[in-house]
């Protein structure tokens, strides 16, 4: 899998909801790379590639929600085979909205008549699939819990961090995510452009989580 730059600006959306709801561009979170022809077919054309195509009539389904209580959910459009596609999900949610994993509420997709066409879960093309669409719209989340928080503390956007869902200034004044997700919302469905987070600044990708039942039978 190949890792988006963090240095490049990503399209995303902010939805039209009551509380803050995003989403990210797919056309935009390709992270192919132009390489030269190859005789060997194999390496143009892999089972990932025909997987994540195939999965396109849902892959457009994917949006993260902030609660006011906090919490932020978001509902896979995959099956779960026992790859750890939800662990993996909220993960990765977590790390790029700087929340506590245990905040993020991973659900399944109801089987929708609609989603006849998406053949399902293989091997990892969830992971590959998902991921930056996934990242971009926590980033943009982000970005605007961030903005709300500056707005209410009128204080730049640059002075202010988010860490394990709180927002704080450069007073000590704070804000939990929760309080910010009406503020956040949009009534209108509005287009915007993100970074993602530094991979230097990781806290939870790669680390165990607590009460983890890895090793045991």
């Amino acid at each position: 899998m190949v890792e988006p730059d963090s240095r490049r600006h990503f399209p995303g959306y902010v939805l039209a909801a009551p509380i803050l709801v995003t989403a990210a561009e797919l056309a935009a979170t390709s992270t192919a790379t132009t390489r030269p022809p190859s005789p060997d077919v194999t390496e143009l054309l892999g089972l990932n590639h025909i997987m994540t195509a195939a999965a396109l009539p849902t892959s457009g389904l994917i949006s993260v929600e902030v609660s006011q209580d906090g919490t932020v959910s978001f509902t896979l459009p995959r099956a779960r085979l026992g790859q750890g596609v939800t662990t993996s999900t909220a993960t990765l949610i977590a790390e790029e909205l700087s929340v506590p994993r245990g905040r993020v509420r991973v659900t399944l997709i109801d089987a929708w008549p609609e989603h006849l066409s998406h053949p399902g879960t293989g091997g990892p093309d969830t992971t590959i699939s998902t991921y930056a669409p996934l990242r971009v719209a926590a980033a943009v989340a982000r970005q605007r819990l961030l903005e709300a928080a500056s707005a209410a503390f009128g204080s730049p956007v640059v002075d202010l961090r988010l860490t394990a869902g709180v927002i704080t200034d450069g007073d000590g004044r704070s804000l939990d995510i929760g309080a910010l997700a009406t503020t956040a919302a949009s009534a209108s469905t509005v287009a915007v452009v993100v970074e993602l987070a530094p991979r230097e600044g990781r806290t939870v990708v790669g680390r165990p989580a607590t009460g983890s039942t890895r090793g045991r039978r």
